[in-house]
């Protein structure tokens, strides 16, 4: 499952040097660009829990290859782009793939985790980060020759991932009874009662986190390059700044089994505070390590949140991933327009220190949540 969503979140990071290319090479004005990260934001993020909700009804096993495939074989033809209609088409198309996708694998990684749900997620999104991570250094290795060969490489790690999963998950999905109806037995009584305000304030706590880790991937570039580093130098910063995160993803779950979704989300959340704020009021290597620091520590809340989402609705996983994972990466991202507009007006060091101090809402959020008296993981204090 993390090797399918790292395949898949590849292309996510690869998609923002591909519109760069098509755009430019085509002369378009750059709000081209921003009408068609819009198109994807809304096809593979606010889509997922719509398309959670049907997975968990209707889904089957050859719904996660088939959506891998898909987003692998739609990015890289948008690199070959002969028009911005086929270019918006492989936005779109792409992006249903990945909709697809993350409640999908999410469901699967939480019913192979047992007992140890919050693990089995860190594991999935850990592979996610490293695919997304990863994603710039491919598209610029390939995008520089060009051709129709480039196109072909940049679709091979998609469409190897599909073939694996295609082999391996029918098996494991007998096994586990997965390929079964998304209804059992236990659901013939009623409904259990949904926590709607501990599910929105999840999603809160997720959102201002990814607005967090978002605003500092995108911004990070304006404020490096103004102290002097080079554009080489500052891709390589923000590469290690996104995959560290995986450290942070694999501690979150495990400790989260251990002691507890809301003790390590929030120690996380607010322990990212200090050294986020000591990176801006730095320089040098002591910048790169406090960002690293930073980005293990923000990251760490992510399989806790996930994981008490789905306890919430237990008969909804799929669901419950996309709201953690789609509606909460849309809002958060979407803030980041707002970030920039106090980067427009005060400079990068402005806009990130008042985006340093949102992991503190995020953490007052998750606890609260998590406290809630339909939450059946309570929190530990």
């Amino acid at each position: 499952m993390a090797f399918a969503h790292g395949a898949s979140d590849l292309y996510s990071g690869i998609l923002p040097f591909v519109i760069f290319y098509d755009v430019t090479r085509a002369g378009l004005p750059a709000w081209c660009q921003g009408v068609l990260a819009l198109l994807w934001y809304l096809t593979s993020s606010i889509a997922q829990p719509v398309v959670g909700a049907h997975s968990d009804r209707h889904g089957r096993w050859w719904y996660l290859p088939a959506s891998v495939a898909l987003t692998a074989i739609a990015i890289s033809f948008a690199a070959a782009a002969t028009s911005i209609g086929v270019l918006a088409a492989c936005v779109i198309a792409g992006g249903i793939g990945s909709a697809v996708m993350h409640p999908e694998a999410g469901r699967y990684s939480s019913l192979l985790g047992g007992s140890r749900r919050a693990s089995a997620i860190s594991i999935f999104q850990i592979g996610g980060q490293v695919g997304y991570g990863l994603g710039p250094l491919v598209a610029a290795a390939l995008l520089a020759n060009g051709g129709l060969a480039s196109v072909a490489a940049m679709a091979v790690p998609g469409i190897v991932a599909a073939l694996a999963v295609g082999v391996v998950l029918p098996g494991f999905a007998r096994s586990a009874d997965l390929a079964a109806p998304r209804r059992t037995a236990a659901d013939a009584g009623p409904a259990p009662r949904v926590d709607r305000v501990a599910i929105g304030l999840l999603v809160a706590s997720t959102s201002l986190r990814y607005l967090t880790g978002a605003s500092f991937a995108y911004f990070l570039p304006n404020l490096l390059v103004a102290r002097g580093l080079s554009l080489t130098a500052t891709g390589a910063i923000v590469t290690a700044f996104l995959i560290a995160a995986a450290i942070g993803l694999y501690a979150g779950g495990a400790g989260a089994d251990r002691f507890g979704a809301g003790r390590v989300a929030t120690a996380g959340l607010v322990l990212a505070v200090p050294p986020l704020l000591l990176a801006l009021g730095t320089h040098g290597a002591l910048t790169v390590a406090a960002l690293l620091v930073g980005s293990v520590l923000l990251s760490v809340q992510n399989a806790p949140g996930v994981a008490l989402a789905q306890t919430l609705l237990p008969r909804n996983l799929g669901t419950a991933l996309g709201l953690m994972n789609g509606v909460a990466f849309g809002i958060g991202s979407a803030g980041v327009a707002l970030i920039g507009v106090i980067v427009t007006r005060y400079g990068a060091d402005a806009g990130l220190i008042v985006v340093s101090f949102a992991p503190l809402l995020a953490a007052a959020a998750f606890v609260v949540a998590a406290r809630r008296p339909q939450s059946v993981t309570p929190f530990r204090t």
